[in-house]
């Protein structure tokens, strides 16, 4: 019976579930393109900035996996 209910579900959202993740996928590429066009944006800025990213990057690290580690 719940395969009936889940087979039913998925063909009903299946439109919807696609075109969410094409537009998700969308969006990672397009999220990535202006990464890249950033990352050579980010050779050229001075010292200062990529110290703050640098500690940004770090806080978050620790943040993460603090957890893990205390």
């Amino acid at each position: 019976m719940l395969d009936g209910i889940d087979g039913r579900m998925w063909a009903q959202h299946h439109d919807q579930f696609s075109l969410s993740v094409d537009r998700g996928l969308a969006r990672l590429g397009a999220g990535l393109s202006r990464l890249r066009a950033g990352a050579s944006r980010l050779a050229s800025w001075d010292g200062t900035t990529a110290q703050l990213f640098a500690m940004v990057v770090a806080f978050a690290v620790t943040a993460l996996s603090f957890n893990t580690t205390a």
